[in-house]
């Protein structure tokens, strides 16, 4: 295998954050170098460009590395990407997302300045009683003037729809002959089954292709930079560059024996 291509949301886009640096508000924006000149003054410490897991990965074993990951990517934008992927002499890595993010297909409407065009947005599913932030969008579908009789069993459905997507990818990979790693970028709950049939499908997944499938919060990407103060800073918990350097090192024995 020549590359290591991967997939994910922005845990797999990555930053420029070196170490933990207190009230920054996002380490997604230090891409230009002026940007970075002013954090460099400003922490006194060198900050490079940005990288992720999957990068360092691929460096290290000396393979080309092709990020096909998007910020705030849900789970049905990685399954809907691979169909479009060439995988030849590749090795696929994917980090899967929360549950609740969807995709949906819009349109540019006819009296934009911007030519008229398809674009798959992510957005997040939430329950009838919580507040919508950026991106939410509230499910109620079974709501009427005079009762609810059905209340959204958001997580339930979530779990079941990921244990979904994780076997319809790995079905696909293994009917053509593609090596793979999946890991969990951010917590699905799975080391708690919510339902029957939950419990059912993930019985159904390769667990030897796929890093701590059951595994708690604090084996999830996240949770071991969040423990571990790897993060941006307690205003952005995304993973810095050692997050990103101890999780690839978690996942380094899995990928050299897949290799």
């Amino acid at each position: 295998m020549k590359k290591l291509i991967h997939f994910g949301c922005s845990f797999a886009v990555g930053n420029a954050v070196p170490s933990y640096m207190p009230g920054l508000p996002s380490g997604a924006y230090i891409h230009s170098s002026a940007d970075r000149r002013k954090l460099q003054k400003k922490y006194n410490i060198d900050i490079g460009l940005p990288t992720n897991c999957g990068k360092i990965l691929a460096d290290r074993l000396q393979r080309d590395y092709v990020m096909v990951a998007e910020n705030g990517a849900s789970n049905e934008r990685f399954y809907r990407k691979i169909l479009h992927t060439n995988f030849e002499k590749s090795f696929a890595l994917i980090g899967l997302t929360s549950y609740n993010r969807r995709e949906g297909l819009t349109t540019m409407r006819e009296n934009s300045f911007a030519p008229k065009a398809s674009h798959w947005h992510t957005w997040k599913m939430v329950g009838p009683d919580e507040s919508a932030g950026y991106k939410d969008l509230k499910f109620d579908p079974w709501m009427n003037k005079s009762k609810r009789e059905y209340y959204p069993a958001i997580e339930e459905e979530g779990q079941i729809r990921t244990a979904m997507q994780i076997i319809y990818m790995q079905n696909y990979f293994n009917a053509n002959g593609i090596p793979y790693l999946m890991y969990n970028a951010l917590y699905n709950g799975f080391d708690d089954p919510l339902t029957e049939e939950c419990k059912k499908l993930l019985s159904k997944v390769d667990q030897t292709k796929y890093y701590k499938l059951q595994g708690s919060f604090n084996e999830t990407q996240h949770g071991l930079c969040l423990n571990k103060k790897m993060i941006v800073s307690e205003l952005d918990e995304h993973p810095n560059i050692e997050g990103q350097t101890a999780w690839a090192e978690q996942l380094m024995p899995m990928v050299k024996k897949m290799l």
